[in-house]
């Protein structure tokens, strides 16, 4: 696998973006693990800090300590602030020799310009569950919507893609067959995108959905 100094991995979907993460590190000769002294990690078990950020600079100035490289993950990296994404810039610009730094978010749009420029894009395509290709049903059994909504609010972190596919499908299904019921449930979905824009918990948001 070809690898540059600073990479930013966009992809929605987790599980993809793990198993990524596991193919840089077997390239590398690495495991992925907090306890790994050639890994720097920041993700949601550190928090997202500019303190961290400002460490990682220190960590990479140093020797490996039993490889011929380190690797920093910034994880979710859409959850930084500005003023810790200002103080990643000069460090992901110049990484030094036989570091890598690798970035991974599902909401670029809440990155500066300026980190993604001086990245290496990787887009990873998002594939969800089976639910993903056919518009969502709303049943009359409550307990049926509940299981639904549990099942697809498993992974948090697909739940905003998955609402926008749905989105799209049932904008088109409105187009070509009109009914109040779908024009309802486009409704219901426009309202569940932003409440989890607003960091309402997803599976609220798609309780919203099912049991309003």
């Amino acid at each position: 696998m070809d690898l540059f100094p600073s990479t930013l991995i966009i992809c929605p979907n987790v599980d993809k973006i793990n198993q990524y993460i596991g193919k840089i590190c077997n390239s590398l000769d690495q495991v992925f693990s907090p306890n790994n002294p050639d890994i720097y990690i920041i993700d949601q078990n550190t928090g997202w800090t500019i303190e961290l950020v400002r460490q990682l600079k220190n960590f990479l100035a140093q020797k490996p300590f039993n490889h011929a490289n380190k690797i920093a993950f910034i994880l979710n990296a859409h959850n930084l602030n500005n003023e810790s994404q200002n103080a990643l810039l000069k460090t992901i610009e110049e990484p030094g020799l036989n570091n890598f730094i690798v970035i991974t978010t599902n909401k670029p749009s809440k990155l500066l310009p300026t980190i993604i420029s001086r990245c290496h894009t990787i887009k990873i395509s998002h594939k969800s569950l089976d639910t993903k290709t056919k518009p969502i049903e709303i049943s009359s059994d409550i307990k049926k919507n509940l299981a639904t909504s549990e099942t697809i609010s498993k992974n948090k972190d697909q739940v905003l893609p998955f609402l926008e596919e749905q989105l799209k499908i049932h904008q088109q299904i409105l187009m070509t067959n009109p009914s109040p019921q779908t024009s309802n449930i486009i409704k219901k979905i426009i309202k569940a995108i932003q409440m989890i824009n607003a960091n309402v918990d997803p599976r609220s948001a798609l309780d919203f959905i099912f049991l309003s």
